[in-house]
């Protein structure tokens, strides 16, 4: 038996667990680890040494961090630092997301999953427990084995008659659910609306006639209306409140694995006919039929300068992330070129923050403010 496998003789298996999420004391995400080889061993010693609550000793970290240190994962790895904080006093609360099928994810990872695997996989989708992104220490990290996951299932299912007109792999979410499951769900899906599994809609979601949501799509909830012919894409991330205007739409993302995918976060609200690419941050207002796209420019008028992308590396390729910065009000204009002869279609910030009454009234004396 090497020093390694001696090391974790005493704790426990995880070949049933899928990720481990970490949240500090004050309820934030701190970390997101899945069950892949570069974390497993961590992984299992943090299950180990964790209590039925999910948190973490002081002597029980120590104990942890010196079989970390035999492992050779106690410097910089996610569960290293965990256990420092633990030894610290700051005891962290583990949430392990688990499947009834072993060793899920590796090969989810590896696109070698059966049929059985992607439909377990697509079950932790549709209960919201996996997410192409996750919101970490503040900033959104794309979960590339949610991608992997979703060509799995495609790869691992054929086409079949769905409906009278339909020939399709995935089909849709709430197909042959009961009055029971719909109440128990606490969506309203508008007649013709139309949400294929493998995504997770919250509790207070009304989805219209018309509106589409797909696969890998991820709703918090909570007062989120997708209104008539929205289009919710694949692996769209939206959070609580936001409100999609009729005809909307949000760029969806299935490769590469590693992309972020489009994000609208809590009480943003997206005007009419609108396009979605990149982030739209806490409470930003879209007015209606603004379009953003990779490499338009944003504009501030409060600042007046352009507001940078974010720069986003998957293996060779950078991806430019337009962003709208949170409770500011974007509208469609152009800006002038230095020649003053041409004029680039361009998203212009609005000054002021849609925080304060008095900013909330002039906008909403001109007309542009989306409610």
């Amino acid at each position: 038996m090497t020093e390694s496998n001696a090391a974790l003789e005493r704790f426990p298996s995880i070949e049933h667990m899928v990720l481990l999420r970490v949240d500090d004391p004050q309820g934030h995400l701190r970390a997101v680890l899945p069950n892949l080889p570069p974390h497993a061993d961590a992984l299992r010693v943090l299950h180990g040494v964790q209590d039925r609550d999910g948190r973490i000793g002081a002597a029980e970290a120590k104990r942890g961090l010196e079989v970390l240190a035999k492992l050779r994962k106690d410097k910089g790895h996610p569960a290293a630092e965990v256990l420092l904080h633990a030894v610290a006093g700051k005891s962290h609360r583990l949430r392990v997301i688990a499947s009834p099928v072993a060793g899920l994810l590796e090969r989810i990872a590896q696109r070698k999953g059966s049929r059985e695997d992607s439909e377990a996989f697509f079950d932790l989708l549709n209960a919201g427990d996996v997410r192409a992104a996750e919101r970490v220490d503040g900033v959104w990290q794309p979960q590339p084995y949610v991608i992997d996951g979703i060509l799995n299932y495609f790869a691992a299912h054929n086409s079949v008659r769905m409906g009278e007109d339909g020939w399709d792999k995935v089909p849709l979410k709430m197909a042959g659910a009961s009055d029971a499951e719909f109440e128990a769900g606490g969506v309203r899906y508008a007649p013709g609306s139309r949400v294929r599994t493998g995504c997770y809609i919250g509790p207070g979601t009304v989805v219209m006639n018309q509106a589409f949501v797909n696969v890998g799509a991820w709703i918090a909830g909570d007062g989120v209306m997708v209104d008539v012919a929205a289009r919710i894409a694949s692996c769209a991330q939206i959070g609580k409140g936001v409100k999609f205007g009729g005809g909307s739409g949000i760029e969806g993302i299935l490769e590469p694995a590693g992309r972020l995918p489009s994000i609208v976060e809590d009480r943003a609200k997206i005007g009419a006919m609108c396009e979605v690419a990149g982030i739209v941050c806490e409470g930003a207002v879209l007015a209606s039929g603004v379009v953003m796209a990779s490499g338009k420019k944003i504009f501030d008028e409060a600042t007046g300068e352009i507001v940078p992308p974010l720069q986003l590396p998957v293996g060779d390729t950078v991806y430019h992330v337009p962003v709208i910065p949170a409770y500011r009000l974007a509208v469609g204009g152009s800006l002038l070129a230095e020649s003053g002869k041409l004029a680039t279609d361009a998203i212009i910030l609005k000054p002021g923050d849609l925080r304060d009454t008095d900013t909330l009234k002039h906008f909403a004396r001109q007309g542009i403010l989306y409610q």
